[in-house]
């Protein structure tokens, strides 16, 4: 060795480590200090390989989990739990039912979401005109669509409730105080919420009273301009048109196939000759068809982009109020993938349209709502 020689600037190639023998004294290669020396012994590119390959392996397991796991808690928030009962009597409302000397009992798989289509232009929290309230109200429920998903059969059920159908809702004063109870169309319950997500929950206590006190999971409330937005994202919704519409931009005619798009939506979907009698409950028949077709199409856009449903959820941020979440987007979509609609599980309310003044009034057959609520949402109690 060389007396000036300084160690301490000496430069070690890579390679020099390669062919270095292990001390006879040096861990098991099984061990954690092994695997390290191992490492360290390998070349540099094989350094870099390897952790961009357990970087990928941890990013991917980390997404599977995160996956796994809102789904997890989505299926925990979404399901109403059924605890046994001694007495039915003694139970929630609404989970235990009895009709002609049976009883029944919420079936715990289906999950329950209140849709509401509101008649306004402006975002779904800004206020319309209404001389009986000081500030203004959220707008008229113009649809109203209970979605009832059974995930364990893999069904949909559909129940749309006509907008003038007559039953009790809850009139607030100037203050937003509760005042009173009355009679009336079930579409001005949505007028008297604070905002939209009062509204939105006074619109699920209307609705589950009408259907005998059914528990409702989840709602969502959109405006106009959403219709189009829902429609355009999954590429458009072919129909054959029901009945003569006159749209905004065009005519529609009885027996023609149309691809709707853009406005044509909104217009199948919206108008409708209030000078004809009992107009809005044809109406109600385009948007059950509508719905239909809708469903069928956007599970084929789904199924060629997962991200779909999460990316129409972002898109509505300002026409819609929903307390819907990720997790239960999660939850659903695979469950969603495998369920067909068809018209033979699409229902109205029973009843009937009268017409005492110049408002029409839909008044349900309380015997046949209620054979119809059991046969959606519950099970005989053997």
């Amino acid at each position: 060795m060389k007396k000036d020689e300084d160690f301490s600037t000496k430069i070690l190639y890579e390679d020099s480590f390669e062919d270095r023998p292990l001390d006879d004294a040096a861990e098991s290669s099984d061990s954690p200090k092994g695997i390290l020396e191992k490492f360290l012994s390998m070349k540099r590119w094989k350094k870099v390989v390897l952790c961009v390959v357990t970087a990928l392996v941890v990013v991917v397991a980390g997404l599977t989990g995160s996956f796994y796991y809102l789904r997890a808690q989505g299926e925990k928030k979404l399901k109403t739990t059924v605890t046994a009962s001694a007495d039915p009597e003694d139970a929630e409302e609404g989970l235990y039912i009895s009709y002609n000397d049976k009883k029944y009992r919420y079936n715990e798989d289906v999950i329950n979401f209140l849709c509401l289509g509101i008649d306004k232009e402006v975002p779904i929290e800004e206020k319309m005109p209404a001389p009986q309230l000081e500030n203004g109200s959220e707008g008229l429920a113009d649809t109203i669509v209970l979605f009832s998903v059974n995930v364990e059969n893999g069904q949909i059920k559909i129940l749309a409730i006509p907008r003038e159908t007559i039953t009790p809702i809850k009139i607030v004063d100037q203050k937003g105080d509760f005042d009173r109870n009355e009679n009336v169309q079930i579409n001005y319950q949505y007028v008297y919420g604070k905002d939209a997500t009062a509204s939105c929950e006074l619109m699920v206590d209307a609705v589950s009273n009408l259907l005998y006190k059914v528990p409702i999971q989840r709602y969502c409330s959109i405006n106009i301009a959403a219709i189009s937005i829902l429609n355009d994202a999954i590429g458009g919704v072919d129909v054959q048109i029901l009945e003569d519409v006159e749209g905004s931009g065009r005519n529609y005619h009885a027996g023609e196939i149309v691809h709707l798009t853009g406005e044509m939506a909104l217009d199948y979907v919206r108008q409708r000759d209030t000078q004809i009698f009992g107009s809005s409950l044809g109406r109600l028949d385009r948007q059950k068809q509508y719905i239909t077709n809708y469903f069928a199409t956007a599970k084929e856009a789904v199924r060629s982009d997962l991200t779909l449903p999460v990316n129409i959820y972002n898109s509505l941020q300002g026409n819609m109020c929903t307390n819907i979440t990720v997790e239960d987007i999660a939850y659903l979509v695979p469950e969603l993938l495998n369920i067909d609609l068809n018209a033979e599980n699409m229902a109205t309310v029973p009843g009937e349209a009268t017409w005492p003044d110049e408002f029409m009034e839909y008044v349900p057959y309380q015997d046949q709502l209620k054979e119809l609520v059991i046969n959606y949402f519950y099970e005989e109690i053997p």
